[in-house]
Formats: C-alpha cells, structure tokens, sequence
C-alpha cells in the first residue's frame, strides 16, 4: 500500500527540469524575478565583503571605507539602472 501512494507522488517526475518544477508561466515569471534578485544581492555581497577583507589585509582600514564608500555608489547607480528597467517592463507589459 506505502508503494502505490510513493508510486503516485513521485510519477512525472523524472521528466521536471528541476528540483521545484514551475506549473504555469506566472511561477516561471516569479521563479526568474526571485533568482535575479538572488543573484544580484549576492553579488554585490560578495563585493563588499570578500573586496573589503582583501583592501582590509592589504592596505588599511581607510581604505575598506573608501572603498566602501565608492562600492555604495556603484550599488546606488546599478539599483538605479535596475529601476528604469523593471519600470520600463511593467510599462510595456501593461500595453499589450
């Protein structure tokens, strides 16, 4: 009995092309928009702290603000850029 129901969950699988496969495009449009802003934020995470550990160890703790600082910027112009484009994606989404 604890087969069938196993055998019944687990059909189809193996034709999923992940481990969480998505059932309609909405899904695979929220699956996309969570992993870019995954990919993103762990990007620039890594940036600020694996860039400031290595200023840290070659140069000084003045220079980890500095680079901060300029690092922050970078985030400020990218986010800005992201903005325009996920504004300007709704936009055109709305008219068709």
């Amino acid at each position: 009995m604890g087969n069938d129901q196993a055998e019944q969950e687990w059909s189809g699988v193996e034709d999923a092309p992940g481990p969480f496969p998505p059932q309609n495009p909405a899904s695979l449009r929220g699956h996309r928009q969570q992993t870019e802003r995954r990919l993103i934020v762990g990007g620039f995470g890594l940036m600020f702290l694996v860039g400031g550990a290595l200023i840290w160890h070659f140069y000084s703790a003045g220079a980890v603000l500095m680079a901060w600082f300029f690092l922050a910027g970078g985030v400020a112009l990218f986010s800005g850029l992201y903005l325009i484009l996920k504004l300007m994606e709704r936009w055109t989404r709305n008219e068709e």
